[in-house]
């Protein structure tokens, strides 16, 4: 599994600092068996906190199809506005011949009137190019290109302006190994951690207007988020023990870590949009949550030693996450009730926002993709199991 924003990236803290040996190919996780939610009544319940999806669900699930296919070839959705309304994706035109890899000409935006893509960047080097990661807060989208197809540690990051069209590079890799690339950006403002030597990763707070770049927090780090009016991360200290640090969006200041995200387990994953954080904790078995006003932490899903789960996100109300068995399904936690649901049979992989969840089928040898994305604001509370 490469990262989850190559097939929506996020950012594995495995003792901070360190990064995941890359796969053989970086783009393999795009070969699982295409699905459609069409089959969810059929699909046996395999969680226990696993509930039938409800109409309405369902209902939104149709009213909100992405269509993919273009005349020149087909689009992987890979990041999406605060509140569902702008929709990016990767255009894919082929397959190089010499790697096998999807060659990604262009990342480009959705029309949803015209039900066409406008092009937003053109990929320098197509056959090996590839957006791991994006974040658009209504006028600018802030995205990282990964340029190799065995490193995670040749990228670069750009900021794209939909007022007037352009586009400039913002930063890119140090050349020393480091976590995965995970930008943010809300208002205006955008942060990224990077890897500036060994075990030392610098966390940025960066105005889009100005240009003016920050050191928010030097240190051992894995990835930074953008909570509310808040940036956290989790950083590990001398003795190895991780804790959650914050300071403030407007300024990049240092803050008192909010109640709740004080004390916290083993952590594995994180993902934050909006004014949630969720995180993976222990031997990838337990998601927690917490939102801002929260005094401590929710779990939102245990099933003990039953079930591994994987490649986690959040959007309001709603975490998506993987179950690691045949398959590797996707699931969706309600935080207002406990229950969840399945959202594909095989594979699939999520996008979010601060108010949308893109859910992504995969197609396999001719790279096709069926796609919905849903508002959970919008959506009723799951029932309880």
């Amino acid at each position: 599994m490469p990262g989850k924003r190559i097939t929506a990236l996020l950012v594995l803290v495995c003792g901070i600092g360190c990064t995941p040996a890359p796969s053989a190919s970086v783009y393999q996780a795009n070969s699982v068996a295409k699905e459609t939610p069409s089959s969810h009544s059929s699909w046996r319940k395999h969680l226990n906190c696993e509930v039938d999806l409800p109409s309405p669900w369902e209902n939104s699930i149709i009213e909100g199809s992405i269509p993919t296919a273009t005349t020149e070839g087909q689009v992987r959705p890979t990041s999406v506005g605060s509140d569902g309304g702008a929709i990016f994706g990767q255009l894919e035109t082929g397959i190089d011949k010499a790697t096998g890899a999807p060659i990604n000409r262009e990342i480009v935006q959705l029309d949803r009137d015209k039900k066409s893509w406008s092009t937003v960047y053109r990929m320098e080097r197509p056959n090996r190019d590839q957006q791991v990661d994006g974040s658009f807060d209504g006028r600018w989208l802030v995205f990282a290109v990964q340029h190799s197809l065995g490193s995670y540690h040749d990228w670069s990051v750009h900021a794209w302006d939909n007022t007037t069209g352009k586009t400039r590079e913002i930063d890119e890799d140090a050349g020393i190994q480091g976590p995965l690339i995970y930008v943010d950006t809300t208002a205006g403002k955008a942060v990224w951690a990077k890897a500036v030597a060994q075990d030392v990763t610098e966390v940025y707070l960066y105005d889009l207007a100005t240009n003016k770049k920050t050191v928010v927090a030097r240190g051992n780090i894995g990835a930074a988020w953008i909570v509310g009016d808040l940036i956290i991360w989790p950083e590990a200290s001398s003795r190895g023990e991780l804790k959650f640090r914050a300071a403030a969006l407007d300024s990049g200041s240092p803050v008192k870590t909010p109640r709740g995200l004080d004390k916290v387990g083993k952590i594995k994953q994180i993902a934050a949009s909006g004014s949630s954080l969720a995180w993976i904790e222990g031997e990838f078995r337990t998601i927690r949550a917490w939102k801002i006003g929260w005094n401590e932490p929710r779990t939102i899903f245990d099933e003990g030693r039953d079930k591994a789960i994987d490649d986690i996100d959040v959007s309001g109300d709603l975490v998506s996450w993987h179950t690691i068995d045949i398959g590797q399904p996707v699931y969706v936690g309600d935080m207002r009730t406990g229950s969840c649901v399945r959202l594909s049979e095989r594979g699939g992989y999520v996008e979010t926002s601060k108010d949308a969840m893109i859910v992504v089928y995969p197609g396999s040898a001719k790279q096709k993709y069926g796609s919905f994305v849903l508002r959970p604001s919008h959506l009723s509370p799951l029932f309880k199991g």
